[in-house]
């Protein structure tokens, strides 16, 4: 992978990043009332696996890569690629997913 394509995925991957966490700029208030909310955490941990299982299968990423780029630990970046089967086939698609989905 040249250095042009992988800093054009590592800025694409922010923006879905900033996209999945939109909620949590526009609703400061709500989010710490949500924060024991069971099924918010299973959307976000859910799609941080199809982000992590794309860059793993698609892109062929370390977890210590992963970790990187999402900023959490190569443990859990294992975690998530070993507890989940891939939904997607690329970002775009999650992505896609995001902007067309339940309104969180």
């Amino acid at each position: 992978m040249t250095i042009k394509k992988h800093n054009k995925r590592k800025a694409q991957l922010t923006k879905y990043l900033e996209q999945l966490d939109e909620f949590n700029w526009h609703h400061p208030t709500q989010v710490s009332e949500m924060a024991d909310s069971q099924h918010e955490r299973d959307n976000r941990k859910y799609y941080l696996a199809q982000i992590s299982l794309i860059l793993f299968n698609n892109y062929q990423q370390s977890y210590m890569q992963i970790a990187q780029l999402l900023n959490m630990s190569s443990r859990t970046a294992r975690r998530l690629t070993i507890d989940y089967e891939q939904d997607f086939d690329s970002l775009e698609e999650i992505m896609e997913e995001l902007q067309n989905g339940e309104d969180w």
